[in-house]
């Protein structure tokens, strides 16, 4: 059962740009917290996203639908920030997001 191997806890953050008098800051929110199962990617997938200039790392499987911005979101896992690459796809309820580390 899939729900005994989502043990690692991610954080789901969201970017805010906030304009001031010495140019734009980005501040980082905390959304949520997500149990997950993270894992590094094969060879095989690295291979065929580098075919598509896309650089990933990790694959994410999150429990529940999670919907994730390309850009806006980002995870924290542990000491490593998780991007997504693109937006999550749903397999049998759960959500499944590349990611590349920061």
């Amino acid at each position: 059962m899939l729900t005994n191997k989502l043990k690692d806890r991610v954080h789901i953050q969201l970017k805010t740009v906030t304009a001031t008098a010495l140019g734009q800051t980005e501040v980082w929110s905390p959304v949520g917290t997500r149990y997950a199962l993270v894992v590094p990617v094969d060879v095989k997938s690295r291979a065929i996203y580098q075919q598509m200039n896309t650089e990933i790392t990790h694959r994410v499987v999150l429990r529940g639908v999670v919907s994730l911005a390309v850009g806006l979101n980002r995870l924290k896992w542990g000491s490593k920030t998780l991007e997504p690459v693109e937006v999550p796809q749903i397999v049998n309820g759960d959500s499944v997001v590349m990611v590349k580390e920061a």
